[in-house]
């Protein structure tokens, strides 16, 4: 027993120096190692420091008090796991109660018997092995999580659903070969991600790599950028400029929000398509070029095709092979694999200790529709991050109250329940309406940040609000 209780270490703290005396002594004579500390400063760096198996806490203490030193122990994701004795003269219960709001594992009413001091102790070591126990999984269960994001893992995409599953299967028979890939799914479901990783791991890896948000620009401008132009093709064209298809030449093009290209320029792009060939704005011989062509969008092609703002042969062109991704909403289990990649991923861009997060706010992600996906998830944890401050776990008081405060089931428009009759996507279609309406009316027209609270961009923040008639 004495060789076990050697290896023990407590942190005895008191401001009394007799006190702490008296009390240093009855632990050494009972085999313990001690540690002793005279404030609250002192008690944190010590905790820190000497990381002992128990901390005997006084309560009145210079600031910080041993209220506040509790708390402040119990916030710490490294030091949580210690359990905090209060040694205190107030023996009245809203004293005590204070005591175990602040993190406290039990107290100690001043004087104590020798006896019942150490019989506290004992009691306390106990519930520091269900501590251990308790850390040491969610160590495993953290390597666990590691494991599995490595193993369904797509290059640089984190996923281990099932429908994430079956894209990466998909993705592994399309990656070596050349044929066009249309990639469709809500903003911010991480599209070029998916292109990125699809060049990466292929053939064309060593060549460029590039992406174009064809609602970037205007027609005229977005047709220089792709095709580039010859001297004197317009005003202000003073030199031959290179398009982006030739810098392509060899690699891979990734053309992002494809459903904003004007018809005129959908009959250039077939042309590439068909042919690998062009002509630059305003020239007259034309170019050749070997690029892969992977597009993107969030918008519906085939509804488009039947509406003529997208012609057909181009649509057939591209979706030779086409991966949906996933809303965030249809792999919550994917939720705590992103935030822990966040996490460490904002760790080694600061410099900082990777912070935890606890299991009130993982719910609350959990519970959350994320009408942005992953961007706004990652959006989220940045924010949390930051409001986090100099805490190591992040909790529910640094989370957004949109996000603390959505209930269990998502809202419907009225009469979307009875009209079961109704195709989805006429219900689908009248929830985003609401959910646009109420946001720009909450933003008092503000179309940028209704943008940024929606997730998703500002351009296509307008095309919907021009679709439902909110202009």
């Amino acid at each position: 027993m004495a060789s076990e209780q050697a290896a023990i270490k407590i942190l005895a703290v008191d401001d009394n120096h007799e006190g702490l005396f008296a009390l240093e002594q009855l632990l050494l004579s009972k085999g313990f190692a001690v540690v002793t500390a005279s404030n609250g400063s002192e008690t944190l760096r010590k905790a820190e420091s000497e990381r002992p198996d128990l901390i005997l806490l006084d309560v009145v203490m210079p600031e910080p008090n041993g209220y506040e030193v509790a708390k402040m122990l119990k916030a710490n994701p490294e030091l949580r796991y210690i359990p905090v004795v209060l040694l205190t003269g107030k023996d009245e219960l809203k004293d005590i109660l204070q005591g175990f709001e602040h993190g406290a594992d039990d107290y100690i009413c001043k004087p104590y018997q020798s006896a019942e001091l150490v019989a506290r102790v004992h009691a306390a070591l106990r519930v520091r092995r269900l501590y251990s126990q308790l850390q040491e999984q969610r160590v495993v269960n953290r390597t666990l999580q590691l494991r599995l994001r490595e193993e369904f893992a797509f290059g640089s995409i984190i996923g281990q659903s099932p429908a994430m599953r079956s894209l990466y299967d998909v993705m592994a028979k399309v990656v070596d070969s050349d044929v066009p890939v249309l990639i469709t799914g809500e903003s911010g479901t991480g599209k070029e991600i998916i292109a990125t990783a699809l060049h990466a791991n292929g053939p064309r890896k060593d060549k460029a790599f590039v992406v174009q948000n064809c609602s970037a620009f205007n027609e005229n401008l977005l047709e220089s950028e792709l095709f580039g132009h010859v001297k004197g093709a317009f005003t202000g064209a003073v030199r031959d400029k290179q398009g982006l298809f030739e810098i392509a030449d060899g690699g891979t093009f990734f053309l992002d929000e494809l459903g904003e290209m004007s018809p005129a320029l959908q009959v250039k792009l077939l042309r590439v398509l068909q042919d690998g060939t062009f002509l630059p704005v305003g020239g007259t011989k034309q170019k050749r070029v070997d690029t892969r062509i992977i597009a993107a969008t969030n918008r519906n092609v085939e509804e488009m095709v039947e509406k003529g703002t997208f012609r057909q042969d181009l649509y057939y062109r591209l979706n030779v092979v086409s991966l949906t991704l996933p809303p965030l909403r249809d792999r919550v289990g994917d939720v705590p694999l992103l935030v822990a990649f966040f996490l460490e991923k904002i760790a080694q861009k600061s410099g900082h200790k990777v912070k935890s997060i606890s299991a009130d706010a993982m719910r609350a992600l959990e519970g959350y529709s994320w009408p942005g996906n992953i961007r706004q998830l990652e959006n989220e944890i940045q924010r949390a991050y930051v409001m986090c401050g100099k805490e190591l776990e992040i909790h529910t008081s640094h989370l957004s109250n949109h996000v603390v405060e959505t209930p269990s089931a998502p809202h419907l428009p009225a009469g979307a329940v009875e009209g079961r009759g109704r195709q989805l996507k006429e219900v689908l279609d009248q929830v985003e309406r609401e959910m646009i309406q109420e946001t720009l009316a909450r933003c008092e027209g503000n179309k940028s940040e209704a943008a940024r609270q929606l997730g998703i961009s500002r351009s296509n923040l307008i095309a919907k609000a021009q679709e439902y008639g909110l202009e």
